[in-house]
């Protein structure tokens, strides 16, 4: 698994690439890049988990809602999660993952951006020689 920036798509936005050997991998690497772009990882810990069980018309949109249900998290709940366990429908088209982390506390995070949202600018998975890759914009 693994993910990069993406330099100069657009200013108020951060934009990454992913990519995996399975489709529920790729979701896992994207949400560890938006963590990434949220908080330095290291200093948070998986001291809460929460279940996230999700459906959707294809495996574009699945992503989307995934990774919106951890920005809601950030924003409502002001949870931040490190790591995910992620099983994906073969269909693409369901997940039922756990995450785990902490609440945000400013004084032992390091906090990096606020993402607002996931943008549908550039936004897509597609499946070439054997990989699953994402492309995901942010907006902050």
């Amino acid at each position: 698994m693994t993910f990069r920036y993406l330099p100069d798509v657009a200013l108020a936005d951060v934009a990454f690439e992913a990519e995996a050997g399975s489709l529920g991998e790729l979701f896992e690497s994207c949400a560890l890049a938006l963590t990434d772009i949220m908080v330095d990882p290291a200093t948070l810990k998986p001291a809460v988990a929460r279940d996230i069980s999700l459906e959707s018309d294809d495996a574009d949109r699945l992503l989307y809602d995934f990774l919106t249900e951890l920005i809601i998290a950030k924003d409502v709940d002001s949870l931040l999660f490190r790591e995910y366990s992620i099983e994906t429908a073969p269909d693409g088209r369901s997940l039922r993952a756990t995450a785990r982390g902490e609440p945000i506390d400013r004084e032992r995070h390091s906090l990096r951006n606020d993402v607002k949202a996931v943008t549908m600018h550039m936004f897509g998975i597609r499946h070439e020689g054997g990989k699953w890759m994402a492309t995901v914009v942010l907006d902050i």
